[in-house]
C-alpha cells in the first residue's frame, strides 16, 4: 500500500507537480515493461519531462564517473564507430537498438535518492504481471475465451519468453514479500508465486522461463537462509527435479525436447543439417557454430555492428541474432568488446554485494537470472529485457554514487 508523502508548508504547488509528475513515470514505466512497447516510450519521455523540470538539482557529476554508467556509453560507441569501417546491412538498425545503453544516465539521475520512485517502478512491474499471470490462468486453466489468445500457450501481453521471464523475476520477488510479510498477506504473496511457477513450467511455452525461474529462486534462497536451511533447500530442490523428470509433464517434455533438438542437429551430416537444425535448440546450436567461425575470424575488434549474419536459403531464413549476448558482444566488438560487457557485469555484482543482505540477495538473483538467461537469448537486444536491464543498471548506478558519498563522509568526520 502506497502512503501519500505529506508535504511541508513551505512546498510550493509547482514541486507538488513535480512529484507528482515523477510518481506517474515511474508507476508507469513498471506497467509497461511486461505489457507495452509505446507505453514504455512514453514513461520515458514523462522522466525527461522530469528531470528538465529538476534540473538544478541533478547529481550529474558523480554519475559520469561511474563505470555503471560509462562502460555501456563505450560499448555503444565501439559499436557505432564500427559503421565507420564495418559496412554491414543490419549494422544501423544494430546500433538503434543499442542506443537503450545511453538510457542509463538519465535513468539514474530519476532514480538517485528517490526509493519512492524505485518502490513505484517495483509496484508497477508486480502489479501488470499479476494482471499477466491471472489472463494467463484464465485461458490455459479455465479456458476463459480472452481475444485471440492460444490455450495451448495463453500469452496476455508480451511473446512467450519475455512473458515467462517477466513471472519468473516476479516469482521471486513475491516469494521475498511472503517471506516479509505476515497473516494474509504472506498467504496471498505464496498463492502468486506458486500460480506464477505453474505459469512458466506448465502453461506458456518457453524454456528460457525455465532458467530464470530456477537461478532466480534458487539463488535468492540460498543467500537467504542460514546454512542449516540451505542443505534442506539442496534436498528439497533434488527432490523437485527427479519429480519433474519422472512424473510426464510439459516442462519435462520440453527440456527433453531441447536436448534432443541439438543432439539430432549436431549429428545430421551436412546434406541433412539443414532439415535437422530447424527446430529451436537446434538453431541456437547452429548460431553458435556461425558465431565461433566469426570470431576466429576477427578476434579482437568483431565484424562491426550487425557482423553476426546466418542465412538458410531453402526457406528464405535470415537472421542477426546468435541469441546469445555474449557471442554477439564477441562477433560484434571482438574480445574488447566483451571484456568491456564483462566488465561491466562485474562492477553491477561488486555494487550489489555492498548493499545490505537482504536488498543484496534480491538484487543478486535478479541479475544472475538475467545472466544466465543471456545463454540463449541476446536480451539487450530486446525491447522489454533490454530496457528493464537499463532501469536495473541505473538503480544500482544511485547505490553506488549513495555508498561512495556516505563512505567520503565517514572518512570526514573521523
Amino acid at each position: 500500500m502506497i502512503t501519500p508523502s505529506t508535504s511541508s508548508p513551505g512546498t510550493s504547488p509547482a514541486s507538488l507537480r513535480s512529484d507528482m509528475l515523477s510518481s506517474i513515470a515511474a508507476l508507469l514505466l513498471g506497467i509497461a515493461l511486461p505489457t507495452s512497447n509505446p507505453l514504455i516510450n512514453i514513461s520515458l519521455v514523462l522522466i525527461l519531462i522530469s528531470l528538465i523540470i529538476n534540473r538544478k538539482s541533478l547529481q550529474l557529476r558523480p554519475l559520469l564517473t561511474n563505470p555503471l554508467v560509462y562502460l555501456p556509453a563505450a560499448m555503444f560507441a565501439l559499436l557505432a564507430l564500427s559503421l565507420l569501417f564495418h559496412h554491414n546491412s543490419y549494422g544501423p538498425d544494430m546500433v538503434g537498438k543499442d542506443k537503450k545503453f545511453l538510457y542509463i544516465l538519465p535513468l539514474a539521475l530519476f532514480f538517485i535518492h528517490q526509493p519512492q520512485r524505485v518502490k513505484l517502478f517495483c509496484i508497477g512491474f508486480l502489479t501488470a504481471n499479476a494482471v499477466a499471470l491471472v489472463g494467463t490462468l484464465a485461458v490455459g486453466v479455465l479456458h476463459i475465451p480472452i481475444g485471440n489468445i492460444d490455450p495451448a500457450n495463453p500469452t496476455i501481453f508480451k511473446l512467450q519468453i519475455t512473458q515467462n521471464f517477466f513471472l519468473a523475476l516476479s516469482a521471486m520477488l513475491w516469494l521475498m514479500l511472503a517471506f516479509k510479510h505476515q497473516g494474509w498477506q504472506r498467504w496471498g504473496y505464496a498463492l502468486l508465486v506458486v500460480a506464477a511457477c505453474y505459469s512458466v513450467l506448465f502453461l506458456v511455452l518457453g524454456r528460457t522461463g525455465y532458467v530464470a525461474l530456477v537461478v532466480g529462486l534458487g539463488v535468492w534462497l540460498f543467500f537467504s537462509l542460514g546454512s542449516r536451511q540451505r542443505w534442506l533447500l539442496v534436498a528439497m530442490g533434488g527432490i523437485a527435479f527427479a519429480a519433474l523428470l519422472l512424473i510426464p509433464n510439459k516442462a519435462a517434455e520440453r527440456i527433453t525436447q531441447g536436448v534432443d533438438e541439438i543432439k539430432v542437429c549436431m549429428t545430421a551430416s551436412s546434406g541433412d543439417a539443414g532439415d535437422a537444425c530447424r527446430t529451436s535448440m537446434g538453431q541456437r546450436s547452429v548460431f553458435a557454430i556461425e558465431a565461433a567461425r566469426l570470431i576466429k575470424e576477427a578476434p579482437i575488434l568483431g565484424h562491426g555492428a550487425g557482423g553476426f549474419y546466418y542465412e538458410d536459403p531453402t526457406i528464405n531464413y535470415k537472421i542477426n541474432n546468435p541469441h546469445n549476448q555474449y557471442l554477439l558482444e564477441t562477433v560484434q566488438s571482438g574480445v574488447i568488446g566483451l571484456i568491456i560487457f564483462l566488465a561491466w557485469v562485474v562492477c553491477c555484482y561488486r555494487v550489489i554485494w555492498q548493499q545490505t543482505p537482504a536488498l543484496r540477495n534480491v538484487l543478486l538473483a535478479i541479475l544472475t537470472s538475467y545472466m544466465a538467461c543471456n545463454f540463449f537469448n541476446s536480451f539487450l537486444l530486446d525491447s522489454s529485457e533490454g530496457h528493464l536491464f537499463m532501469i536495473f543498471v541505473a538503480i544500482l548506478a544511485g547505490y553506488s554514487v549513495t555508498n561512495t558519498q556516505q563512505n567520503s563522509d565517514k572518512r570526514l568526520t573521523k
